[in-house]
């Protein structure tokens, strides 16, 4: 490189670190910057005096320099709400990737619903998210969206929280501090969690294998600490019983945020109203074995999914056991 010599003594080490550095300025700011003194210096001989001195190498700083307004990386733009959505984010269908350098991460999510990958990203607004298509064979429709923001400090301390290093290498671990709250859990639940139907009996599973043993058993602790029902299953899963089901809607919220997944929130009134003769039973403290055979018999009326379905008992049946208390019937 033939160096200028009015270019060797503005452009130094020192002029490099206060602007490049420690202001966040992009090469053509910087060059905004020169002409505006009376300097006119092109972007590329500005990378060039930089690389010299070993600055602006990595691969999140070269798109940082193409940026006219970049992040500002002295600032931090993580709060409690934001640490929420990350945990949810990440239990479900998103990650984090760290720089070369690792002095920045970013948040990134591939999905099959536009909709749902714009809706994952508004809470990493301040990170100016983009959501591009792309083509993939994998997904139904031939293409999938790509969620991803730009490159920030903020998101590499999230990855080193999610991603410890296993001999060497960084991997997936949900952190001891998971949040574990309505808006976390419905971003887990949205991005890897289903309804699973057997006959008349209905389960909620959250897809968690891909995390180790004791982090599942971890999560299905926290979900209990909550007041969720579930446990993990044979498959690594997390398991939400029917009997949690209630409670885990009660707590997310019983209305998907998203269209293309409100097909994850249907169903029936009576799941959520309903209840089990042993409950009734404790609740009113009469005799289990009285309460069925007065079902059975057809003296206190009940509900059933179907023809051969497990009694259950609304509201207004409740009442009618009520009453059958008062008579001496039901004791």
């Amino acid at each position: 490189m033939r160096e200028q010599p009015h270019h060797t003594n503005l452009l130094t080490e020192e002029f490099f670190d206060k602007y490049y550095v420690k202001e966040r300025m992009s090469y053509p700011k910087i060059r905004e910057m020169l002409l505006e003194q009376g300097h006119n210096i092109a972007v590329g001989t500005l990378y060039k005096y930089a690389k010299k001195f070993g600055i602006g190498r990595d691969q999140s700083e070269a798109a940082r320099n193409l940026d006219p307004n970049p992040l500002n990386w002295d600032a931090s733009f993580m709060d409690e709400r934001t640490v929420e959505a990350v945990d949810g984010f990440l239990l479900g269908d998103g990650n984090i990737s760290s720089s070369n350098d690792r002095k920045s991460g970013r948040a990134q999510c591939n999905l099959e619903h536009e909709e749902f990958c714009r809706f994952m990203m508004l809470p990493f607004a301040l990170y100016r998210p983009e959501v591009k298509q792309y083509k993939a064979s994998s997904m139904k429709s031939g293409f999938c969206w790509q969620g991803r923001t730009r490159f920030h400090p903020d998101l590499q301390d999230q990855h080193q929280r999610w991603y410890p290093l296993l001999d060497g290498e960084p991997f997936k671990r949900p952190p001891d501090d998971v949040r574990i709250t309505p808006r976390s859990v419905m971003l887990w639940y949205l991005g890897d969690g289903s309804l699973v139907q057997c006959g008349d009996s209905i389960s909620l599973r959250l897809s968690t294998d891909y995390f180790q043993d004791d982090s599942v058993e971890m999560l299905a602790e926290k979900l209990k600490a909550v007041g969720i029902l579930c446990h993990r299953n044979g498959d690594n899963r997390i398991m939400v019983e029917a009997r949690g089901i209630p409670a885990f809607f009660d707590f997310i919220g019983r209305k998907s945020p998203v269209k293309c997944y409100q097909y994850k929130f249907e169903l029936p009134e009576w799941r959520f109203t309903a209840k089990r003769m042993r409950d009734v039973a404790n609740d009113l403290g009469v005799s289990y074995n009285r309460l069925s055979y007065l079902i059975k018999t057809g003296l206190l009326p009940c509900y059933r999914a179907s023809e051969k379905g497990r009694p259950r008992l609304l509201s207004e049946h409740i009442e009618n056991a009520k009453e059958l208390i008062k008579v001496g019937e039901l004791y």
